[in-house]
């Protein structure tokens, strides 16, 4: 994608100074080791995902104050390896567009002339519109989100500047995920100029998310459970189970993160694997891992009343 390519003026004048205004501060205690394994659903889910070859990674946690500190509530392996992110990325972008929005410098009501932004393709929908389409800054982040539309993101991407979306993410301290390149843009790729996370960021950013902790966390949770896209992942879960997530996917990579919610309680995950030779096996894996999760830690079940 061209540097030269006209952009929306961003409003920078007091960015420097209020960055951190609105956000708050992530709790990465206890995130420095990988499970021992010990536990029965460590060991099955290691064994799905160590079957796949490539590099794997996974991170999860059952939510609610009472599962806090129970044994068994927190899942790791292989947590802080950093991987390609593919549209995992969108997310970090999502967050400081609504984070931007919240401080007044842009407003999701506006309508946006994208008719400049090249047409990457990859997913989405806007490359199939009429250029002069004039869409809301909403509505460009709703499809980032919930379709992965690749056009969009690269123009959001510079409207709120790849800087700003990696100072958020360090002032969060989500120190294992950076932008570096545009979506689609295979020569950076292959240049080993990419997008990267890891799954304790992605944890630690849907914690947050699912916390309402983020300017516009209840808007961001909104285009996460209207995702149009991995059917065949909720096809693993009982009717009852409700999905809020983001998939992602490259030649070689796959991966899915989000927040699981049954009758019997939620949780947060990040299911990542990379360096995949076979990608429907890699989605069976992440499906079986999901319908694992939601077993294991009985969020199907409905709670008895008192």
């Amino acid at each position: 994608m061209s540097d030269a390519q006209p952009r929306r003026p961003m409003a920078r004048t007091s960015q420097t100074e209020t960055i951190t205004d609105n956000l708050p501060t992530a709790n990465t205690e206890n995130c420095d080791a990988d499970p021992s394994l010990d536990d029965p659903l460590d060991r099955r889910i290691a064994a799905i995902l160590e079957g796949l070859g490539g590099r794997t990674a996974i991170a999860a946690r059952r939510l609610g104050a009472r599962h806090a500190e129970a044994p068994g509530a927190t899942l790791r392996l292989r947590a802080e390896a950093m991987l390609p992110a593919a549209s995992l990325a969108k997310r970090p972008i999502a967050v400081e567009v609504l984070r931007r929005a919240d401080m007044g410098q842009f407003s999701l009501a506006e309508r946006l002339d994208t008719a400049r932004e090249p047409r990457v393709g990859g997913g989405g929908v806007l490359d199939y519109l009429d250029p002069g389409a004039r869409l809301t800054l909403g509505d460009l982040c709703t499809l980032m989100i919930i379709v992965s539309d690749n056009t969009a993101a690269n123009f959001l991407l510079d409207l709120v500047g790849m800087g700003e979306v990696n100072e958020t993410l360090s002032r969060l301290n989500l120190t294992h995920t950076r932008l570096a390149r545009h979506f689609m843009d295979w020569t950076a790729r292959a240049a080993h100029h990419d997008n990267e996370t890891s799954a304790d960021d992605m944890l630690t950013l849907l914690g947050l998310i699912q916390g309402h902790a983020l300017p516009g966390s209840k808007r961001l949770l909104e285009m996460l459970s209207a995702q149009q896209l991995a059917a065949d992942l909720v096809g693993w879960l009982p009717a009852e189970a409700r999905l809020a997530h983001k998939d992602a996917a490259l030649t070689d990579v796959s991966h899915d993160a989000g927040i699981l919610t049954g009758p019997g309680g939620a949780c947060v995950y990040c299911i990542l694997t990379a360096e995949q030779t076979d990608i429907p096996a890699a989605r069976v894996a992440i499906g079986q891992t999901l319908r694992l999760l939601g077993d294991h830690w009985r969020l199907g079940e409905t709670r008895p009343t008192a």
